[in-house]
């Protein structure tokens, strides 16, 4: 097998641990419901 190349990892740190990963999870739930708020309105035979 070969050996990992040795390089160091541009994210780290307390802003990509703990500010990033939450501010996507919440990102993301609020376009999840802003959508299905958008889709439930629709009626299902258009």
């Amino acid at each position: 097998m070969h050996d990992a190349i040795p390089a160091l990892s541009p994210i780290h740190g307390f802003f990509w641990t703990w500010i990033v990963p939450p501010a996507l999870f919440l990102l993301t739930a609020v376009a999840t419901g802003l959508l299905y708020r958008h889709f439930s309105k629709r009626p299902s035979g258009e």
